[in-house]
């Protein structure tokens, strides 16, 4: 009885992580192989690392769809949060919307959030 390609794909589903390891560096002595995995940038079962994962915290933007009525006071506001600005940009923001106007953490961005719908202007996070 010969061994079918799907007898072995089902014998190696059925090893757990560590028994694949040692099959794959037993294989690789006895063929007389080197690892393609050597180097500390790949980890164990041979897939590269091309960056690191990164668990950093996720970002998030405040989108302006609309001023609303308070539009003077939305500009207030956005100038208060991003010193950077100019007036000119900001008034530039409120006109061309939708727009970004914060790419920051949760909370930062929730805040704004806040802080520009009890202005009544129309927010969106993404």
């Amino acid at each position: 009885m010969a061994v079918t390609r799907e007898d072995v794909v089902a014998f190696l589903s059925r090893l757990g992580p560590g028994e694949l390891q040692e099959l794959i560096l037993e294989l690789e002595d006895r063929w007389g192989m080197e690892p393609a995995y050597v180097e500390q940038e790949y980890v164990t079962m041979g897939a590269p690392v091309v960056q690191g994962i990164e668990m950093g915290i996720p970002e998030f933007e405040v989108v302006l769809l609309w001023s609303g009525p308070q539009r003077v006071q939305v500009m207030k506001t956005l100038r208060e949060v991003t010193p950077t600005l100019t007036l000119g940009e900001v008034m530039v923001m409120i006109e061309q919307t939708p727009s970004v106007v914060l790419r920051g953490v949760h909370r930062e961005v929730h805040a704004l959030r806040m802080e520009l719908e009890a202005l009544g202007a129309k927010v969106e996070i993404r």
